[in-house]
């Protein structure tokens, strides 16, 4: 076992970026393949300030960072994203229960350099840190580890259920169902 670092077989660095100086990158990674051959990485950051960094990886020789979403709070981080065509979600987590503004924000990236904003699904409540993890693979439907107002766990360390969110319409996400642990909520027998 090598005690003095990492160890790589059949690999070779061609690049680095330090992604500004903020390179605490989370769990979610995401790649994007434009219509003319270029490739954009979206980074989530598990701590702040940043929220997501988009770097263009078209010529990994190169990566180019081209924009860098800051947080709109100091005790929210965005640990996980992923996208389907020009639809990218991201999970917003706060650090203790009750933190307001936390879920999942929906962004138009059909412009890498200037994403936009459409929308946000609010998972904030009494009990909730907001959204931990995220999956989203079919372009209709985001799968969330998240708190919500109305859940009210047995134990504080049981504050994430598993949630769907239908994002048919971006603009207006709605949760389409959800499910947990019996026994893990307050309400339940």
């Amino acid at each position: 076992m090598n005690q003095s670092g990492a160890e790589s077989q059949n690999m070779r660095l061609l690049s680095h970026n330090d992604l500004g100086g903020y390179g605490n990158g989370g769990e979610g990674l995401a790649l994007q393949s434009l219509k003319d051959g270029g490739r954009i990485l979206y980074i989530a950051h598990e701590n702040g300030p940043i929220d997501f960094t988009a770097v263009n990886v078209t010529d990994p020789a190169s990566p180019e960072i081209i924009v860098q979403r800051k947080l709109t709070a100091e005790n929210i981080r965005s640990n996980s994203l992923a996208l389907v065509d020009n639809v990218l979600v991201v999970a917003y987590q706060g650090n203790r229960p009750s933190v307001p503004d936390v879920g999942m924000g929906v962004y138009d990236i059909s412009s890498p350099e200037t994403p936009e904003k459409v929308s946000f699904f609010d998972t904030s409540g009494p009990h909730s840190r907001g959204a931990h993890c995220l999956w989203f693979v079919d372009g209709r439907y985001a799968h969330l580890s998240t708190g919500a107002s109305d859940y009210n766990p047995r134990n504080t360390k049981d504050d994430q259920l598993y949630m769907i969110v239908d994002l048919k319409e971006p603009a207006n996400p709605q949760e389409a169902g959800r499910w947990w642990l019996p026994g893990t909520a307050e309400e339940d027998p």
